[in-house]
């Protein structure tokens, strides 16, 4: 394999690609994961590049990469829960192996013999860290017989780092905007039943706080929300006997 590196320019352009993708599934080919293994493929000397991501603790793992034949491998690895993708997963890397060594035939036996048939030789996986934990790796084959450099692998693991960055905002921010969401609908709901207090006190000329007994004590023997109660005591759909 002889390894021409790219210029600095072309890794700023990727590594900005990256911070500019969206998070999308991975077969959107204007998303994070299919931009990562993109990248993987055209920077990283003649490798392939194929990135698995596990958004959640359900088991589905998302999977993005270029070429038919690279993805049927790496779909039915994760169909048989082997190959270095699986163990990357752990959060460190899989260093680089030989396909047709006893190592990988034995720790992965139908992903090396799947993946000597389709002409790789060599290969390695990157762990994709998503805050502090791994949810995935950036999976590189090397059709040669030839090792893969250490400058190329630490290149992959820092464009992996960078999709992982971008995965991690991601993530605050969905859930930034669930705790927003939470806060509005409390604030909401507390001044419906505000307003509900002050309907029914205004209405039976009692007190607010004789208000809020009643309203709660209808929601609780109803087994309703008490802001749904105090919602139609407002709109006027609703009167509550205080007796």
């Amino acid at each position: 394999m002889t390894t021409i590196f790219p210029p600095p320019q072309r890794l700023a352009e990727a590594f900005v690609d990256l911070a500019a993708s969206p998070v999308t599934a991975a077969s959107d080919p204007t998303g994070l994961l299919a931009c990562l293994a993109l990248h993987g493929s055209e920077l990283l000397g003649d490798c392939a590049a194929v990135v698995l991501y596990a958004p959640d603790k359900s088991g589905r793992v998302e999977v993005a990469g270029v070429g038919e034949d690279l993805m049927r491998l790496a779909h039915s690895a994760v169909g048989w829960g082997e190959g270095p993708g699986q163990d990357a997963f752990g959060g460190r890397p899989v260093a680089d192996t030989a396909l047709d060594g006893g190592l990988a035939r034995s720790k992965w036996p139908r992903f090396s013999a799947r993946a000597l048939e389709l002409g790789y030789g060599r290969v390695a996986a990157l762990p994709l860290r998503v805050g502090q934990e791994a949810s995935g790796a950036l999976v590189l084959l090397e059709p040669g017989s030839t090792p893969l450099l250490p400058q190329l692998l630490a290149l992959g693991q820092s464009l992996a780092d960078a999709a992982g960055w971008v995965l991690e905002r991601n993530r605050q921010l969905i859930e930034t905007r669930a705790l927003a969401d939470q806060l509005e609908h409390a604030l909401v709901s507390r001044v419906v039943i505000e307003q509900a207090k002050g309907t029914l006190a205004a209405r039976h000329a009692i007190s607010v706080d004789e208000a809020f007994r009643v309203l709660r004590a209808h929601a609780r023997s109803n087994r309703r929300r008490l802001s749904d109660v105090a919602r139609e005591v407002v709109d006027r759909t609703l009167d509550l006997p205080t007796g």
